[in-house]
């Protein structure tokens, strides 16, 4: 019994610190990753993975229009190329757009050929389509390996991490539970993740859209301003 104790909290061990080092949205250990900028001013960075989405992107698109927010937009290829019109209304409309990859696929993290491959597709994609070229890079799931980071700088992109700001978006609970937790975590400085998609294959977001419209006026009245990421990285380097 104690054999077997000691090897499940030794896997509990290993499973926890590859999580951190590799998923963890604030691990710095493996190179510069920011998620936060190291200011005391009350500023953030809203940020949206995984799209463009129709019709979910566009109802976004009106809830930030509506407050005056800016955002960025972490574009996935496939869905852009599904969408133009929707990845053209979001570069309009004022938002910033970054690198998502093209196809959100896992299997790609075992090819840095093919990694690299579907990075370079995407920036030319997004810059044909929006007439911008991304300098952002967020990879999916917040994966990372040193290659990966020395990869995306070495194509002239800044990767970005961020702090999610509900962990269930994915199962879209109740739009009163998601602005909650994002509230609980909102610190200056931060780059808060939500998603106006799923992966490469679009998916419901309609609570999303309407959390991030209860959710803005909250965070206003905090004294809150909104930023897009690269201005928010010119406040101060990011915190390591």
């Amino acid at each position: 019994m104690l054999v077997a104790g000691l090897v499940v909290l030794a896997l509990v061990i290993l499973v926890g610190t590859v999580y951190y080092l590799c998923f963890s949205p604030s691990s710095q250990l493996f190179g510069r990753f920011p998620f936060r900028a190291a200011t005391t001013s009350k500023v953030l960075a809203l940020t949206f993975d995984d799209g463009p989405n129709s019709p979910h992107t566009e109802a976004l698109l009106a809830v930030l229009r509506k407050h005056g927010v800016r955002a960025t937009f972490f574009l996935v290829g496939k869905n852009l190329e599904r969408s133009p019109h929707t990845g053209q209304a979001i570069v309009a409309d004022g938002h910033e757009v970054g690198n998502h990859t093209y196809a959100h696929a896992f299997s790609n993290y075992f090819s840095p050929a093919l990694f690299k491959r579907d990075v370079e597709h995407n920036q030319g994609l997004i810059a044909g389509i929006t007439g911008t070229r991304p300098t952002l890079f967020r990879p999916p799931w917040l994966f990372r390996l040193p290659w990966i980071l020395h990869l995306v700088q070495s194509l002239g992109l800044t990767p970005v991490s961020g702090v999610f700001g509900s962990e269930r978006e994915v199962f879209q609970p109740s739009e009163k539970s998601m602005v909650r937790r994002a509230l609980q975590k909102v610190k200056p400085g931060m780059i808060i993740i939500f998603h106006d998609g799923y992966n490469a294959a679009g998916g419901y977001r309609k609570k999303t859209i309407t959390a991030i419209d209860q959710l803005i006026p909250k965070l206003k009245g905090r004294g809150y301003n909104f930023v897009s990421v690269q201005e928010l990285l010119k406040f101060s380097q990011p915190e390591t």
